[in-house]
Formats: structure tokens, C-alpha cells, sequence
């Protein structure tokens, strides 16, 4: 396990390629968070891909680069699949935006329930092989 804390995030790596991002409290993530953090996952772990939850502690902002940057092919390449996770409505609201908006190279889905999102993450680790990404599967419950 590796952990990880800027300004704006923190980050666990998990061995099974599992990471926990979020999102600190009041911050506008910015495109160079999202790299930053692709960085600093494929530094900890070269060649591998992750399986990523998304939170946040609560009321933040996410540019409208930063939502391009996590949505693009390049980012795409290190990260197996992404659940976005929320009990807030507003964040919803947001999250199923940027699925829509975005359209994410990798499946991706957003969640209301933690544990469901961290039990569908790791339910595609032995479906995912190295270097195989589904195309989009765009998925919100």
C-alpha cells in the first residue's frame, strides 16, 4: 500500500491496484491534479492499471480541464475502470454530468453507496487483464 497527499487530494494505492482518491475539502481540482496523480500511481506501480474510487470530502470544485483530462485516452491507459462515489445530491447531479458530457474511455460508473462502488471495482479486477480495456461502458445507479 502507498499513500499520497498534495493540497488538493489523497490517495491510497492498494496492492490489488485498488485506489481511493479524494477530493479534500472547498478545493477546485485542476487538470494538473489529475496527472499528478496518473504520475504518482504509475511511479508507485509501473505498467499497471488501476481500478479507481472517486470522492470527495465535501464541497468541491473539478475544472472544466481536469474533467477533460480524466475523460482522455491518455489517462485512460493507466486506469482499468472508475466508480465515482456521492450520498450528497448535488454531487450526483455532477457526477452524472460528467458521465454524460465526458464520455469516459474506461467503464465508469456513480454510485450513491460506497460499499457498492468499492464491491463493483473489485468485482472487474480478474476481468481486466494487463493492457485490456473494455471500450466506454457507461453505467450510473
Amino acid at each position: 500500500m502507498k499513500q499520497f497527499e498534495t493540497g488538493a487530494f489523497s490517495m491510497t494505492i492498494y496492492d490489488d491496484l485498488l485506489i481511493e482518491f479524494r477530493v479534500k475539502k472547498n478545493v477546485k481540482l485542476e487538470e494538473k491534479d489529475i496527472w499528478e496523480s496518473r504520475d504518482m500511481s504509475v511511479l508507485a506501480y509501473p505498467g499497471k492499471k488501476f481500478f479507481v474510487l472517486f470522492e470527495a470530502e465535501e464541497n468541491f470544485d473539478v475544472s472544466t480541464d481536469a474533467r477533460r483530462a480524466g475523460a482522455s485516452e491518455e489517462y485512460a491507459r493507466h486506469v482499468a475502470a472508475l466508480a465515482m462515489y456521492s450520498n450528497r445530491l448535488y454531487e450526483t447531479i455532477m457526477g452524472n454530468l460528467f458521465l454524460r458530457i465526458s464520455k469516459p474511455k474506461v467503464p465508469t460508473r456513480f454510485f450513491d453507496n460506497r460499499d457498492k462502488a468499492l464491491t463493483w471495482l473489485r468485482s472487474l479486477a480478474p476481468q481486466i487483464g494487463p493492457g485490456a480495456v473494455p471500450a466506454g461502458n457507461i453505467m450510473i445507479l
